[in-house]
């Protein structure tokens, strides 16, 4: 039988993974609007366009820059919840430290990849019925917005979808796992919630245009040169480093 508080605690988990949904598919949609009645664009006439817009290419693209966030909030701080609450002892109790880490950790990375995802997937639905794939898609250098692979967009829209939601998905994952190692340091919901984001930002007004571009990690198509490799790199080590710090924290707190 449930507790009282854990059935809170699970309440309160899975609540902050249906607001990140929704907050997800309301600022794909308000960019969607901005372009379609406040903004005159040559891009208008394919989703891939409304797309790449959308994800924070363009000054609505608000999902571009939020994105850290919204990773964290299904479960990067339900460890600081469950360290106020007490709660955490007795899961200890009833499971080892080494498993009560991978557990966590694992639900962590479902829960914030499938945050970020689930919004993307409803969008482009969304476009592909609305806009379709038949118009001319431009991608002549100089003269387009698609700088990730364009040619891959014009040869298969299904494909290039595919491969930038597994960017959105790695995106998610890698966020809310970097999210979840500092919570169990700071042990504070709010900067679980923001430093991600702090940190986001702060790259990309330090070193600007530069490889290394945490954005990049969600949206590859800021900029011609992203790199593959090079955003699997960033992605690993904040990966490898939130799960360090999870589960030293965790350690740590326990005695």
């Amino acid at each position: 039988m449930k507790t009282e508080e854990e059935n809170m605690l699970y309440i309160k988990k899975y609540s902050g993974f249906i607001i990140s949904i929704v907050i997800g598919l309301l600022l794909y949609e308000e960019a969607n609007y901005a372009y379609t009645y406040r903004t005159a664009t040559a891009y208008s006439d394919h989703m891939i366009y409304r797309l790449i817009l959308s994800m924070g290419s363009g000054s609505s693209g608000w999902n571009g820059i939020l994105f850290p966030i919204l990773a964290a909030l299904p479960m990067g701080i339900s460890y600081v919840r469950e360290y106020r609450s007490g709660y955490l002892k007795l899961r200890l109790q009833k499971m080892s430290r080494k498993r009560y880490v991978a557990v966590t950790l694992i639900q962590n990375a479902i829960l914030g990849g499938l945050g970020l995802l689930i919004p993307y997937v409803v969008y482009c639905l969304h476009l592909y019925f609305q806009y379709g794939t038949k118009a001319y898609l431009n991608i002549k250098e100089g003269e387009t917005v698609i700088m990730f692979h364009p040619e891959l967009a014009a040869s298969n829209t299904i494909a290039y979808v595919c491969l930038l939601g597994t960017f959105v998905l790695l995106a998610g994952v890698t966020f809310a796992t970097f999210a979840i190692g500092i919570s169990a340091w700071i042990k504070n919901t709010f900067l679980t919630l923001i430093l991600p984001f702090v940190l986001c930002i702060a790259m990309a007004i330090l070193i600007p245009d530069n490889r290394f571009d945490l954005l990049l990690i969600f949206a590859p198509n800021g900029y011609a040169w992203a790199s593959v490799p090079i955003i699997l790199i960033m992605s690993g080590i904040l990966i490898l480093t939130g799960i360090i710090l999870f589960a030293v924290g965790v350690k740590n707190n326990e005695k």
